[in-house]
This record gives C-alpha cells, sequence and structure tokens, in this order.
C-alpha cells in the first residue's frame, strides 16, 4: 500500500481525498494532517510516499522547507499545491520538489487534480517493487483513441477547471462539453472527473 499525507488546513479534506481513492480503487493511504509537526510525526512514523502540501502552510521559505524535507526523507516525493509565481515554482523544483500544482481557486477541483497527480508519483514507486507484476496493466496511451475536442476537454479538467470555464475556452457551450466529457469518461472507463484525471496522469495522456 502506497502512502499519501496531505497538508492542508482545508476541513475535511483528507477525508474527502481517503474517500476518492477509495471510490477509484486504489490501494493508497491517505493521512491528514493540519501542522508542520504533525506533518513530520506522519513522516517519522512513514514509510511516506508522497507529501502533497499547500504551498502557503510551509513558511515563508518554501524553497528551504523543501530542501530539508528532501535532505531527512531522501525517498519522499513532494508535491505542493496553491499560488505561487514562476521564480518560486522554478525555486521549488531546484530544491527537489517533484511537482508544483497551481491553484486556479483552491477549490475542491483544484485539490483532486493535485491528489491525481500525487496518486502517479506513489504510482512510480511501485515500478521494480516484488508485487508490481501481480498488479494490473493501467490502459496504455495508443489503446485510447480521443477526439480533439475530447483531449481540450481533458486538459481542462486536469487544470481543475469547471465545465463553464472550459466552454469559454473552447468557444462552445457548457453543454457541449458535458456532452464530450461524457464520451471522455466512457472511452477512459472513468467513474468521474477525478478518475479520469488520475488515468489520464498514469497513461500518459496529458503529462
Amino acid at each position: 500500500m502506497k502512502t499519501i499525507v496531505v497538508y492542508f488546513k482545508t476541513p475535511g479534506a483528507g477525508q474527502r481525498l481517503a474517500a476518492c481513492a477509495t471510490h477509484m480503487n486504489l490501494p493508497q493511504r491517505v493521512i491528514s494532517v493540519d501542522s508542520v509537526p504533525a506533518l513530520l510525526m506522519a513522516l517519522r512514523r512513514g514509510p511516506v510516499d508522497v507529501v502533497l502540501a499547500d504551498v502557503a502552510l510551509v513558511g515563508a521559505d518554501p524553497a528551504k522547507f523543501t530542501r530539508t524535507l528532501r535532505n531527512r526523507y531522501p525517498r519522499t516525493g513532494l508535491l505542493f499545491l496553491g499560488a505561487a509565481d514562476p521564480a518560486t515554482a522554478q525555486a521549488l523544483a531546484a530544491s527537489g520538489a517533484m511537482g508544483f500544482v497551481k491553484a486556479r481557486t483552491g477549490g475542491a477541483d483544484d485539490l483532486l487534480v493535485a491528489f491525481a497527480q500525487a496518486i502517479v508519483v506513489a504510482r512510480m514507486k511501485l515500478v521494480n517493487t516484488p508485487d508490481a507484476a501481480a498488479r494490473p496493466c493501467p490502459p496504455q496511451p495508443g489503446r485510447i483513441q480521443l477526439s480533439e475536442r475530447e483531449t481540450q476537454v481533458l486538459a481542462g479538467l486536469t487544470e481543475g477547471k469547471h465545465n463553464a470555464e472550459i466552454g469559454r475556452d473552447l468557444f462552445v457551450a457548457e453543454e457541449t462539453v458535458k456532452t464530450h466529457a461524457k464520451r471522455l469518461f466512457r472511452k477512459l472507463g472513468a467513474r468521474d472527473r477525478a478518475h479520469a484525471v488520475a488515468i489520464a496522469f498514469r497513461t500518459g495522456l496529458i503529462s
């Protein structure tokens, strides 16, 4: 079982993401913390595969936080969610963060997109593990044929956009976006947008 620690002060974030993992039939264990001491305690209890953290909660120097965490726990991936300028995002990458998800609103959709990416990072750690051969293989990108419009809608979903926002970007009605999304979910075998985003990252449809 892979372990993801979620560091957010959003009420119930960890519980919602744990329910999401269960709904998606994923083997991740989700631990929710709301302070740096609680995060460090979870890491000490480890092993932890990925920490998904709100960049606004890790202090005035997130790059320093990243270096410290990576030095102490080199086998733990660190993924940030939030609003940051390009220079900060580059500094985080240079310090060892595995990724930065730019949040548009900080709402549930942003959190689900970031969680899907954390799942991908956790699953990457399954490579070459003893039980890897026993796990079902995800769909391969070449076997999933999406139309250009479906691919555009999928890209919008991975950015945490609502259907209306995607429609404005593509100059189509919201109902049209919903139709493309339903076809997209059917082709991916996805139950909902969070599941579709996870499959997209996992199979390389979106990188």
